[in-house]
């Protein structure tokens, strides 16, 4: 099983606005590239893909372990632009960096139940967003990241008679969105 995975990652100066109010424009920079670097490691030394892609606007952006793919895109076309890119995707992983819990054996779990005949799709805690997609290349449909994701690729999937499973892994749930996940997460953020 060929697995590609493409995590996208924006400019790090300008990542992590909603914190704003809690820590300093350098201190998100900081932050923003602490989980997208650990998130790229975590998926590397797990050896569940075969390549990782960073999507990003950020033409200067290198990370160990994985490519870049430069966009000016929106995210959903950003990701589609890159995945059409490279022409050995069997498996697509799409995970989001913000990340802090993330780790191999979840990794592992998330790979074991993958069903190449179903969309895998892993919400964030609240059931709004969408942290993870994992899908044969074959299956087509519209991506739908962004605001209230999950609910837009339940309807998606509804809608073209696609069937999907609704994973819980609680360390690729717990995404950092808010000053709330901010204090929840911290131990794992400064680890």
């Amino acid at each position: 099983m060929n697995v590609s995975a493409f995590i996208p990652i924006k400019k790090f100066s300008s990542s992590k606005n909603r914190l704003a109010n809690i820590i300093t424009s350098p201190e998100r920079e900081v932050l923003a590239a602490s989980m997208a670097k650990k998130t790229i490691d975590t998926l590397h030394n797990s050896k569940i893909c075969n390549s990782i892609t960073v999507v990003t606007n950020d033409k200067s952006l290198q990370l160990d372990y994985s490519t870049s793919y430069f966009t000016n895109s929106s995210l959903n076309d950003g990701l589609n632009e890159a995945i059409y890119a490279q022409t050995t995707n069997d498996i697509i992983l799409i995970m989001h960096a913000d990340l802090p819990k993330i780790n191999e054996p979840d990794l592992h779990e998330l790979a074991h139940s993958f069903d190449i005949k179903k969309v895998s799709i892993i919400s964030d805690l609240s059931m709004q967003g969408t942290n993870c997609l994992m899908f044969n290349s074959a299956i087509s449909f519209d991506l739908k990241f962004g605001l209230n994701s999950y609910n837009l690729f339940m309807h998606e999937f509804k809608n073209n008679r696609l069937n999907y499973q609704d994973i819980s892994i609680e360390s690729l749930q717990d995404d950092l969105d808010s000053e709330e996940d901010y204090f929840k997460l911290i131990k794992y953020i400064n680890s």
